[in-house]
C-alpha cells in the first residue's frame, strides 16, 4: 500500500484536502441549486404545521399526505406523486410500478443490463418466489444501451414490442458505472424513436439530488426511490415515493390500496412531519455524502485501492465501489465501517444469506434506522471479486474518521 509516502495521517489528510478542493466547490454549488428547488417546492405548496397532524383509519383525503405528494410532484416536475409510509422499501415501490403497469404477455425490457438483486427476484429471473412477474405471465428481456448511439437490429425489435422499458440509474452490484440523468434522457430519446408508446420507468434509488435535474425532467414517465436513501435525509424512518404521469400513478395507487381508493385512503400514520423534514434536509445530507465519497475515493487511491468513481470524476449517486480484491480486505473495510459507526460499534459484520441475493452478503453500519443506506454503511457480496459498496452517511467528517482508522490499521 502507499502508506509509506506519508509520515502521519495528518500529512496524507492535508494532501487529500488540497487535491479535492475543486470537486468540493462543485458539490457546494450543486447543493445551493438542489436546496433551492426543495425550498421552492415547500413554498409553492403552502406547507403548514397543521398538516403534520397524525392521520389514521381510512385517512380520507389526509391533509398531510396530500401536501406531501404535492411537494414531491412539484420537486420532481411530475404530474402526480404517491408518497406513503406504507411503502416500506425501494424494492416494494419498484415492484409496485411493475406489477401494476404490466399484464400477462406484456414485455418488460430493461435498458441498462441486469437490474438490482432484489428486483431480479421480483421479476422471477433469479428465484421463484410466489407472485413474481414471470409467474404472472410477463415476458422479460434485457439489453444494455448505456453509451450506445444506435440500436442494433435485435435491440430495435425488442424495443418495438416492449410495454415497459426499465432504467436503473445506480450500478447496484453490477460491473457497470452509475449513469447520469443526461444519459438517461439520451437513452429515452433513443427508445422513443422506435416505440413512442412505451412506458419508461426509472429506478432512482441513491441518485436523488446528486445532479441539478431528475429523471422525470429528462423524459421518464415514472420514477421511484426510498426514504431509506437520499430523499429521507437520514430522518424518515420508513416510506418511499413514486412520481410521474397521473394516468400511470392512478393505476399504481389502485394496486397499493384498492381500485378507485388509492388517492382517497391515505392515512399518514404520523409520518408526515418526519418525511417532510427529511426531504428538507436531504440536499444537505446528499452534499455531505458526496463530500465523503470524494474524500474517501482520494484517500483509497492514495493508499493503493481501486475505486469507482474516482474523486476527480462525476458522482451520479452516493455509492462508492471499493475493489477490495481479497476476502481479508473486504473484512477489514467492513469491520472499520462498523467500528466507526454511532450504533453497535462493537458488533462484527458477518456474511449471511438473504432472500433475493445470489451470494452471501456482508453488511456493515450501526444505523439509527435498521437497513438505512443513507446512513454511514457498506455492503457487498462475500464472494469474488470482493467489492464493497460504501455510503458515507450524514456527515462527511465521519468518513475522515474512517480513513484515519484504516490508516492506523494498515501501518
Amino acid at each position: 500500500m502507499g502508506t509509506n509516502k506519508f509520515s502521519s495521517f495528518e500529512e496524507i489528510n492535508s494532501c487529500i484536502e488540497k487535491r479535492i478542493y475543486p470537486a468540493l466547490k462543485e458539490i457546494q454549488a450543486l447543493h445551493r441549486k438542489t436546496f433551492y428547488k426543495v425550498l421552492k417546492a415547500f413554498q409553492e405548496n403552502n406547507v403548514s404545521d397543521f398538516q403534520f397532524k397524525p392521520g389514521f383509519g381510512y385517512g380520507l383525503w389526509d391533509a398531510g399526505t396530500q401536501v406531501t405528494e404535492s411537494v414531491f410532484a412539484s420537486l420532481f416536475n411530475a404530474e402526480s406523486a404517491i408518497v406513503r409510509p406504507q411503502i416500506t422499501s425501494g424494492s416494494q415501490a419498484l415492484f409496485l410500478i411493475l406489477n401494476s403497469l404490466l399484464k400477462s404477455n406484456d414485455t418488460l425490457l430493461t435498458l441498462t443490463g441486469p437490474p438490482y438483486e432484489t428486483l431480479k427476484s421480483c421479476i422471477g429471473i433469479q428465484d421463484s418466489y410466489p407472485g413474481n412477474l414471470i409467474e404472472k405471465g410477463v415476458d422479460y428481456q434485457e439489453i444494455d444501451l448505456i453509451k450506445k448511439e444506435y440500436l442494433s437490429f435485435e435491440d430495435r425489435n425488442l424495443v418495438k414490442k416492449a410495454k415497459l422499458c426499465w432504467i436503473q440509474k445506480s450500478r447496484g452490484y453490477s460491473e457497470r458505472e452509475t449513469i447520469s440523468n443526461k444519459e438517461i434522457g439520451r437513452i429515452i430519446k433513443l427508445i422513443r424513436s422506435e416505440n413512442p408508446s412505451a412506458i419508461v420507468a426509472v429506478d432512482n434509488c441513491y441518485g436523488e439530488f446528486t445532479e441539478e435535474t431528475e429523471p422525470i425532467e429528462n423524459g421518464a414517465d415514472v420514477c421511484a426511490g426510498s426514504f431509506m436513501k437520499n430523499p429521507g435525509g437520514g430522518i424518515a424512518r420508513t416510506g418511499a415515493y413514486i412520481v410521474g404521469k397521473k394516468i400511470l400513478l392512478e393505476r399504481i395507487s389502485s394496486y397499493l390500496i384498492a381500485p378507485g381508493l388509492g388517492f382517497e385512503f391515505m392515512p399518514n400514520l404520523g409520518f408526515t412531519y418526519e418525511i417532510l423534514l427529511g426531504l428538507f434536509h436531504s440536499p444537505l445530507t446528499v452534499k455531505e455524502s458526496l463530500i465523503g465519497n470524494v474524500y474517501f475515493s482520494a484517500f483509497l487511491e492514495e493508499i493503493g485501492f481501486s475505486v469507482n468513481p474516482k474523486y476527480s470524476e462525476e458522482h451520479y449517486d452516493i455509492v462508492l465501489e471499493i475493489q477490495c480484491k481479497t476476502k481479508e480486505n473486504l473484512e477489514l473495510f467492513s469491520n472499520a465501517v462498523q467500528k466507526c459507526s454511532p450504533v453497535d460499534s462493537n458488533a462484527k459484520p458477518d456474511p449471511f444469506k438473504q432472500n433475493g441475493y445470489k451470494y452471501p452478503i456482508i453488511m456493515a453500519g450501526g444505523t439509527f434506522v435498521p437497513g438505512s443506506s443513507i446512513e454511514f454503511s457498506a455492503d457487498g457480496f462475500f464472494h469474488e471479486p470482493f467489492k464493497l459498496y460504501f455510503q458515507p452517511g450524514l456527515y462527511a467528517e465521519q468518513t475522515r474518521i474512517l480513513a484515519e482508522y484504516i490508516w492506523n490499521k494498515l501501518r
